[in-house]
This record gives structure tokens, sequence and C-alpha cells, in this order.
């Protein structure tokens, strides 16, 4: 599988007339992504895309073309439609905060990518890729997929509790940011984070704790700092503020080992478990507590960065914590393989969408890829009502969270998660 950006236009078509004798072997993803907002529209976040098609499908012979204005083509010979579909689902979850990955629903954009049979599709692919050749020639080459400068603020997003607007952070200026960075490793972060159990659930409701979710309240966190940024609103700058958000909870548990009395998870980013910071926290937890430990990471994360991924869950894993992957969909649980990953549970976002009959096929779907995961191994979250439990009941998972937990677990509880 070789990787071309230079002319990759012409390359593209020359290719694709040189392999119309025997399309029937060849398929093609066509990924659009010259229609992603441009501040997911990074040549770093479209590197990073590549590398993953290309570590999936290095054994296959094929190319991948990174056009000019950022649309990527991947053809591929004697490819599964299973495999392809797996590639695209590692590169939509690398763009989820993008609307052309996920519509607001959280179902799939089908604008995201379009697949081809080239046996079928071959002169609808050789027209389009010409038909895209001829228009990004007429581009100039100083404007071909250029990126949005960060600058001043410009516009608003959401209101925070006090109705103030809340900047956007893709637009936030570097000074401020790194402002924000300083305040962050002097507050007492101890103030924002929060607990939320994880239960095991009997059929009469009754809910056992296993564990417990420390976690970090962003709206709070944000009036601890005294700033209007969100956050949330572009995902690179929020990876970055976390990882320094990981030291300093690191430093909070070092500084207040009673918040690991008792079973515990942490969301933790996979450059902090690489960290000499956490090694030497590590250094400091008896083998007891660091069995108790659940490390939880995003998948998004873990399938932008599958090396340093491997390296961390075998360090961790053999210093006896338990990995939990967390920030998986209903529709993209499907598509998870717990074993070959290694990981030892599986966070799943409870939908009202999962609300369908059981003799749906989408339904049998989910269901077999519980049993797949081990029931015993998924933690169904976002539990907001009894008939989420149940739902999750009926497919066999025992492992619960959510706020109808918290009032099981604690119905007199004064905060809200």
């Amino acid at each position: 599988m070789f990787v071309t950006t230079k002319d990759a236009e012409a390359k593209l078509v020359e290719m694709l007339s040189g392999i119309r004798e025997e399309a029937n072997h060849w398929r093609v993803i066509h990924f659009h992504l010259n229609e992603l907002l441009e501040e997911y529209r990074s040549e770093y976040q479209i590197k990073i895309g590549v590398n993953l098609i290309n570590d999936l499908l290095k054994s296959y012979q094929g190319g991948i073309f990174i056009l000019r204005d950022s649309t990527l083509f991947v053809v591929c010979r004697n490819v599964t439609k299973a495999q392809l579909d797996k590639a695209v689902f590692q590169v939509r979850y690398l763009f989820l905060d993008d609307p052309l990955a996920y519509r607001q629903d959280g179902q799939e954009n089908p604008a995201f990518c379009s697949i081809h049979d080239l046996g079928v599709d071959w002169e609808k692919v050789f027209n389009e890729s010409k038909r895209i050749m001829a228009k990004i020639s007429k581009i100039p080459a100083g404007m071909r997929g250029k990126p949005t400068p960060i600058g001043k603020i410009t516009d608003t997003d959401v209101l925070d509790d006090d109705d103030k607007p809340i900047a956007k952070a893709s637009r936030f200026s570097a000074q401020h940011i790194a402002g924000l960075e300083d305040d962050i490793r002097k507050s007492d972060l101890t103030m924002v984070l929060r607990r939320q159990p994880v239960c095991a659930v009997g059929p009469m409701m009754n809910a056992r704790r296993v564990f417990d979710e420390m976690y970090m309240n962003i709206a709070h966190l944000r009036k601890l700092l005294r700033t209007n940024i969100d956050f949330l609103s572009n995902r690179w700058l929020f990876k970055y503020l976390t990882q320094i958000l990981d030291e300093r909870v690191i430093q909070s548990l070092q500084r207040n080992p009673r918040f690991l009395d008792t079973p515990t998870s942490f969301n933790f980013n996979i450059e902090t478990l690489l960290s000499e910071n956490f090694a030497k926290f590590d250094e400091t937890l008896k083998p007891e507590t660091k069995v108790s430990m659940v490390l939880e990471l995003q998948v998004a994360d873990v399938f932008d960065n599958m090396v340093g991924f491997r390296a961390a869950r075998e360090f961790v894993q053999k210093q006896g914590y338990r990995i939990c992957l967390d920030g998986v969909t209903p529709l993209s649980f499907t598509h998870i393989n717990r074993e070959r990953l290694g990981v030892d549970l599986v966070k799943v976002q409870w939908s009202p969408e999962l609300e369908i009959d059981a003799s749906a096929p989408e339904y049998q779907l989910i269901k077999q890829a519980v049993q797949n995961c081990g029931a015993n191994r998924i933690i169904l979250c976002r539990c907001d009502n009894q008939s989420a439990v149940e739902y999750g009941q009926s497919m066999g998972i025992q492992l619960f969270q959510g706020r109808y937990l918290d009032k099981l677990v604690n119905p007199n509880a004064s905060i809200e998660n």
C-alpha cells in the first residue's frame, strides 16, 4: 500500500485507467474530507487518518491518494467490504466532532465517505476523479487545503450557567491558551473532582457499587478558572488541556491518597500513561491499590495512536491496572473487538435509539456484539432511567452507570452528576 501526495490527482486518474481491465478485483473508498470544517481539516489530522488506513490495509496491494483539497482516495485490490468498513470506522472516529462524520442525532453521516466496487462503479469513480482533477487545477496553489488561522474571538457558542457567552476555543489566541494553562497548573482541582458509581444491578433493581469513576466537572472547572472558553468546542485543544489536567490529577492523588481508599477509575490520555509523572506515581502505589484501579481511555484516542496505546496497555496491565475503553457508541460497539484490543472493559453509551424490538436485526446485531465482548465486560453508561438498565439486562449486561444508578445508590445526594 503506497501513499502519494505529489500530483496525486493525475496519478489517481492514471491508476484507475490502468486497472480498468481487472476492475472486478478493486474497491475504492472516497473520503470527502474536503468538506470537513476548516478547524478539523489540518495536515496533522489528515496524516493521522492516512496512517490509520495504511496500518490496517498495509498487507493489500493499492494506494492512498491525498489530493490537494484534502480529499482522500483509497484504492485497494482484493480487499473485503468488512475490512474497508473497519478503515472507515477508524477514520470517522478521528473526526467524530465534525458534523461530516456524525449527525446531531449521533448517526453516521453518509456524506463522510463513499465505498465503490469498481466492477460496478469504475466509470463513475473514474469520471469523478477526472472532475476533481480539473477542479483542483483551477485553484491557486496557495489556496488549496489552506487551514483557518487561529485569531481573536469573533463569535460565541453556547451560554454557560451564568449566561455568559462561551468563547469558541478554536478561535482563541495562543496567549489566552497559555494563560489558561498556567491557571490550571495553579488551581486546586480537588474542588471540581466528582465521583459517579459503576454498579452491578440485580433483577429487582438492587444496585451494588463496584467502583467509582472519578472525573472532572467541566462546567465547575470553567467557573474555577474564571474563564468563558468552551473547552469542548475544539477536540485537539481539549486533548492538550486534558494532558495538563491529567498531571494535576496525579499530583492531587499523591497529596490525597484517600481518593484511592476504594476501587476507582480515572480517565487518562495515552500520553499520560507513558509519562514520567505517571511512572513515578505508579511507584508510590501498593499492588493491591493498582489492582483496584481502572484506567479509562477514549476510543478515539486509541485509534489515533495505536502504537502508543499498545505500549501503554502493556505497561499498565503488567503493573496490575485494568483498562476500560470509553466513549463507545452503540453503532461503533459492533465494530469493537475487545479481546484483540486487549482491554478489560468496554463502556458503551446508552441511547434511547437502542429501544428497538427484540426481533429487529439491529437488536440481534448488538446482542451478538455483547456476547462476543462478554456481557460481564461491558458497562452501559448514561443510564438516566430504569428502562435503560432493563434494556441492558435483556442483553445480559450486568454493570451500569448514570444518574438513575446515582439515585439508587444515594437517593439523598445533593450533587447531581
